[in-house]
């Protein structure tokens, strides 16, 4: 067995998500009566978009990333836990027997929960992701030496992860124009709840009345509010921050010049890529529409995608490049806090989606959000670093020489997957007892009022 899931990895690892998404696509359509011509175009289409996701996010990351680590050192701060990046995380995750298991059951588990229609989300189509629970069942594991309680926190996080994406699924499915697609990854999707409470508070406090959002912005200052203006701008100042003891040198200066264009194009190229993406998924819409017409009733579910496809659209990437020195500046100031946020920096776009998607775009109240919840996340990063240490110490020792503490800002800044952990780490029935409660619950309320709930989240930025 122990090989059986070694061998899964090794070749979900080896395919990725550019090829392991489309074969499933294709799968998905054939299953719905696509022929093979058109499945088959669907697939292609679904791994261009992912590939030219993952071209222009590398090439970007090689370029911002080492500026983002200048403006850190610039600072000057003493934080002494390190972020090491969401990829450092993946791996490790991988490497670890209990997070092997886990992903071979997340297969089954999260196969039959949508067969049965417990469940709308197909999420097998994202498997990647479930690195972010293999990673807390991993460190509970270390911990407790419990197999059973580590197998059922992941299955408890996947579960509530499931019901999240589901009420967010029309929400995220409308604003990014994936049609019937949804996000699943975990490390972001737990936001929801806070998203939506936030979200109707700055409402009430006026927020929809600041119009800050890609389109407004170039209505009202034209090509200066042009999300490719906003991105030389932005790219610009970080790297003259990250440059700045070096202004005189002109070296720094190519440095600047290729931080402020890189982030123009990366503002310019993503929509094009995500239109090529989001049409894979057209022929799809229209088979389903086709069949639930025939058969005189219809079921409305959604196809888990990689987080990436969200990266770059407009709002959501001014939103995390804006987050960027605004994290950086909290983790300096706040009390308690001792993450110093880096390698992760750069994911920030990734991490805003639930804020962006819920707020329908508008930067403000985005910018709030994300500086709210992930500065409550750089606290818990700084209390679960020393687990996250020894799970990393064991698989692999070359990251954590010198006494070095470490943690992963993107993967584990998330308040409520935090403390979920928190509290399977206490081994307590009666705890555990609630939050599965809890969950049964929530359940049971979304899908007695789904319809109430998703009008809500489509309506509730409307003035």
């Amino acid at each position: 067995m122990q090989d059986f899931f070694n061998m899964l990895s090794k070749v979900l690892s080896t395919f990725g998500a550019a090829v392991f998404v489309p074969v499933m696509l294709f799968i998905i359509a054939k299953c719905m009566g696509v022929n093979n011509k058109k499945a088959f175009s669907s697939a292609m289409l679904c791994a261009v978009g992912l590939t030219g996701f993952n071209l222009v996010i590398n090439s970007y990351g090689g370029i911002i990333a080492p500026v983002v680590k200048s403006m850190v050192e610039n600072a000057g701060m003493n934080l002494p836990i390190l972020d090491t990046g969401w990829q450092a995380t993946s791996i490790i995750a991988y490497s670890t027997n209990i997070g092997l298991i886990f992903f071979g059951l997340a297969i089954l588990i999260q196969t039959c929960l949508f067969l049965v229609k417990w469940t709308n989300i197909f999420m097998p189509s994202d498997l990647w992701n479930n690195y972010s629970f293999m990673v807390w069942g991993s460190m509970l594991y270390l911990l407790t030496d419990n197999l059973w309680l580590s197998l059922l926190l992941m299955v408890v996080q996947n579960l509530y992860i499931l019901l999240f994406s589901e009420i967010a699924a029309k929400r995220w499915s409308t604003y990014y124009q994936y049609p019937n697609c949804c996000m699943t990854a975990p490390h972001h999707l737990e936001s929801l709840p806070f998203a939506v409470l936030m979200n109707i508070i700055l409402t009430k406090l006026g927020f929809n009345k600041i119009k800050i959002n890609a389109d407004e912005l170039q209505n009202k200052f034209g090509v200066l509010g042009e999300p490719m203006f906003i991105g030389l701008v932005v790219g610009g100042l970080i790297a003259i921050i990250g440059n700045f003891n070096k202004l005189n040198e002109l070296s720094a200066w190519g440095t600047v010049t290729t931080s402020a264009v890189s982030t123009a194009a990366v503002m310019a190229v993503f929509p094009k890529i995500a239109a090529i993406f989001a049409s894979a998924f057209t022929i799809l819409t229209d088979a389903y529409k086709k069949k639930a017409k025939m058969s005189g009733q219809g079921r409305i579910w959604y196809l888990a995608v990689n987080d990436a496809v969200g990266y770059g659209e407009p709002n959501t990437l001014v939103t995390g490049t804006l987050l960027i020195p605004i994290m950086l500046l909290i983790s300096f100031v706040l009390p308690g806090n001792m993450t110093l946020p880096m390698i992760d920096l750069v994911a920030l776009p990734y991490m805003v989606e639930v804020f962006v998607s819920i707020s329908n775009g508008n930067i403000a109240k985005s910018l709030v959000m994300g500086a709210i919840w992930f500065s409550l996340g750089l606290l818990f990063c700084s209390n679960i670093s020393p687990y996250f240490t020894q799970v990393v110490s064991q698989v692999n020792p070359v990251l954590v020489q010198g006494g070095l503490m470490i943690i992963s800002f993107g993967i584990m800044a998330h308040p409520l997957i935090a403390l979920s952990f928190l509290a399977f780490l206490t081994q307590s029935p009666i705890i555990i007892g609630l939050i599965i409660v809890l969950y049964i619950v929530l359940y049971v309320l979304f899908k007695k009022y789904r319809v109430g709930i998703t009008n809500f989240l489509e309506n509730c930025n409307t003035i």
